[in-house]
């Protein structure tokens, strides 16, 4: 049953980049920020996988093996409630879910970066999913604006320098 809902899945979201266009963003923009942040724990949880033959559980783990999302330029961050997320400047970032299976070799991870209430960011939400198996090596990020859908591209924000 699991395959299924594995296939199911997949060939659910590769229809979805067929539902809404890619938006182009200002490389200063909030969009940009949050698609920075959680590129940059992407790539984290990619060296730990590669390490550990594992994605880190929890975001205790991921903030031990150096990720931490960029402060505001004067040192501020959002601040935040528990272990399961962190704050950089204008959004929380956090784990949704993590699979770990060795022995089938499928891993996976979901993160998500939201807007923070009451700031410019209300309403900003990108999650980003990624799959890794014998069979499939897969990433997809996509946003709601204030509920409305799009695709992104994770290549589509250069670093601020």
């Amino acid at each position: 049953m699991r395959s299924f809902s594995v296939a199911v899945g997949l060939s659910f979201s590769w229809a979805l980049p067929a539902l809404a266009e890619d938006p182009s963003f200002n490389t200063g923009s909030l969009e940009c920020e949050a698609i920075r942040e959680l590129k940059a724990l992407v790539e984290k949880q990619q060296s730990i996988l590669a390490q550990n033959n594992a994605y880190a559980v929890n975001l205790t783990d991921l903030l031990a093996a150096g990720y931490l999302p960029a402060e505001c330029p004067d040192g501020s961050r959002v601040r935040v409630s528990g272990s399961n997320v962190v704050g950089g400047c204008h959004f929380t970032y956090g784990l949704v879910s993590v699979v770990n299976s060795p022995q089938t070799g499928d891993f996976s991870f979901e993160a998500v970066a939201l807007g923070v209430k009451g700031t410019p960011s209300e309403g900003l939400e990108l999650y980003i999913n990624r799959l890794v198996s014998r069979h499939h090596d897969f990433i997809e990020a996509y946003m709601f604006n204030k509920g409305v859908y799009s695709d992104v591209d994770l290549n589509g924000c250069s670093q601020a320098g």
